[in-house]
């Protein structure tokens, strides 16, 4: 039971994260109400590896590497989680 709601939670997170990379690479506007809350909600997950982002502008499309690398490593651990998950039952 907690396998699944941890791997429900997982993949809304991915969506979320998923969703800021489409909207960055589109160019959405920052000062969108919508998109300002994108932004702030997915901020946390994606600050530690900031420092893959210094060198993009900070304005227009972009293709942000830090909430690139978050997605493939939650999908990693999405993976992990599932085939345990599989194993067990």
């Amino acid at each position: 039971m907690y396998r699944r709601v941890f791997l429900v939670v997982l993949g809304a997170v991915e969506a979320l994260l998923l969703a800021r990379l489409v909207a960055r690479i589109l160019a959405a506007r920052p000062d969108s109400p919508a998109f300002m809350l994108l932004y702030n909600l997915t901020a946390p997950l994606v600050a530690p590896l900031a420092w893959l982002d210094l060198h993009q502008p900070r304005f227009g499309a972009v293709l942000e590497l830090s909430t690139l690398v978050v997605v493939a490593g939650l999908a990693i651990l999405a993976g992990i989680a599932g085939g345990i998950q599989r194993r067990r039952t």
